[in-house]
């Protein structure tokens, strides 16, 4: 399960972590979560939190990794 926010970054953070996917038990999620300049590592989990909710996953977000992640722009800007 991976995902990735394609907002127009300021910071950027990569993570990864084991959830349990409902109806099929433990899965490794990982993606990129981006937000405007001030966007902290809390906001970010919390995302992170809601995005795992919202596609069936159930874990602690205390059990993911949360790394700065290196922003890449949109092809021909």
């Amino acid at each position: 399960m991976t995902s990735t926010n394609t907002t127009s970054p300021a910071v950027a953070y990569s993570w990864h972590g084991w959830v349990t996917v409902r109806g099929q038990g433990r899965a490794f999620a990982s993606g990129t979560v981006t937000g405007p300049h001030g966007y902290c590592r809390a906001r970010a989990l919390r995302d992170i939190g809601a995005w795992l909710g919202a596609h069936g996953c159930t874990g602690r977000l205390a059990d993911i990794t949360l790394l700065p992640a290196t922003r890449t722009s949109p092809k021909g800007s």
